[in-house]
């Protein structure tokens, strides 16, 4: 299965790489994914930043739309290029379960 990825730019210039298909196993649970992956996938920052992490949202979406609170799922806080915290609302579960193929990631504020 595949997710479609897309992310905020981070600088001026932070074109590259934006979006990735990344695979999942079903049943693979959404706290892995993010670990295991969905940091991966995020770009390299000095110091900490925390990603904030909407299903069924991408890119091309109006921002109140995309960054919808009910949409909002979890947190990543990487440190430099190290995930070291998944923080998951309301309880870790299958990443299948959301019923969507769609992914965005945004700096959190």
């Amino acid at each position: 299965m595949l997710m479609h990825l897309s992310r905020e730019s981070v600088s001026n210039g932070d074109d590259y790489n934006r979006c990735a298909d990344l695979e999942y196993q079903e049943g693979e649970m959404l706290s892995t994914f993010l670990r295991s992956k969905v940091s991966n996938f995020l770009p390299y920052t000095n110091g900490l930043t925390v990603w904030a992490i909407y299903m069924d949202s991408e890119e091309n979406q109006e921002i109140s739309e995309r960054e919808a609170f009910e949409k909002k799922v979890a947190f990543i806080h990487k440190i430099e290029n190290r995930c070291v915290k998944v923080e998951i609302k309301g309880g870790d579960r299958a990443v299948s379960s959301f019923g969507t193929d769609k992914m965005y990631c945004a700096v959190y504020r």
